[in-house]
């Protein structure tokens, strides 16, 4: 049975301006991930930016379907003495590569997605939907509670109110809700998601690494500090890129064309 999700079910793709699409397309089981399909995920990210890319899209090759929970054999397999298609270990790494300060992740979110899928991309940093994509954590209904983020991250993202109501009740939140509540950067049209993503990393493309690395590393570290502690430590970061070549540089060449009358404006960075 488990030799139909040995075949590599993820795909990449690699534009000439070094953004990364990552898509999977698991018909078999409607894109639920298995640990197979999670750890080539993984595995094709890290090797991606490990070679220089760091803007990345995570896409489906299905229609009505994005990540979906995780796959319950592979689950179940830990605990009735079967092997798994992967090792478990393998979610780690992905969610470790995910929000690794050198890339910026982009969900691409096309249909459904919920669970484990779903906590792939509340680990993204940036998430666009089709209107027609809802969201779920159904953890509840299989007796089970969220265990990659589900809870965690989607609090910081909608508030304790709303996270309450979409774990306990294990319902579906339509995209526009998620929109307004702070959770998904922008709702498009049906099958759209992915094209104003390319567009949005081929921007993101031309931005200097070392500053979105750095600004990543900020805001990654903001979550887990005091006020006080997260100024500090945004001030250190500040500092160990302001005085770097490639950002001398930069300041010098947009400040000789303010010298030139150009106006901030009018300055396509």
């Amino acid at each position: 049975f488990f030799g139909e999700f040995m075949e590599k079910i993820i795909n990449k793709k690699t534009l000439s301006n070094g953004v990364v699409i990552i898509t999977m397309t698991n018909k078999e089981v409607n894109n639920n991930m298995t640990w197979k399909a999670v750890e080539e995920m993984s595995n094709e990210i890290k090797h991606s930016r490990e070679n220089g890319s760091n803007i990345f899209i995570l896409a489906s090759g299905l229609k009505d379907h994005w990540f979906e929970h995780a796959w319950l054999q592979d689950i179940l397999a830990i605990y009735e003495g079967r092997e798994t298609t992967a090792p478990g270990v393998a979610w780690f790494k992905l969610f470790n590569q995910l929000t690794h300060p050198d890339i910026i992740s982009i969900a691409a979110i096309n249909g459904r997605s919920s669970g484990g899928g779903a906590e792939i991309g509340w680990a993204c940093d940036l998430r666009v939907a089709d209107k027609k994509a809802n969201f779920s954590q159904p953890e509840v209904d299989l007796n089970l509670t969220t265990g990659l983020g589900g809870t965690s991250r989607v609090m910081r993202l909608i508030g304790p109110t709303q996270t309450s109501e979409l774990i306990f009740g294990g319902k579906e939140f339509t995209a526009e809700k998620m929109h307004t509540l702070g959770a998904l950067n922008k709702v498009v049209k049906n099958g759209t998601s992915l094209d104003y993503c390319i567009n949005w990393a081929n921007d993101l493309s031309k931005k200097p690494k070392d500053a979105l690395s750095s600004l990543k590393k900020i805001l990654k570290d903001s979550l887990n500090m005091p006020l006080e502690e997260s100024l500090r430590n945004e001030q250190d970061i500040f500092q160990s890129i302001v005085s770097s070549d490639n950002a001398i540089k930069k300041m010098r060449e947009i400040q000789d064309r303010y010298f030139k009358g150009e106006k901030p404006k009018d300055i396509e960075y």
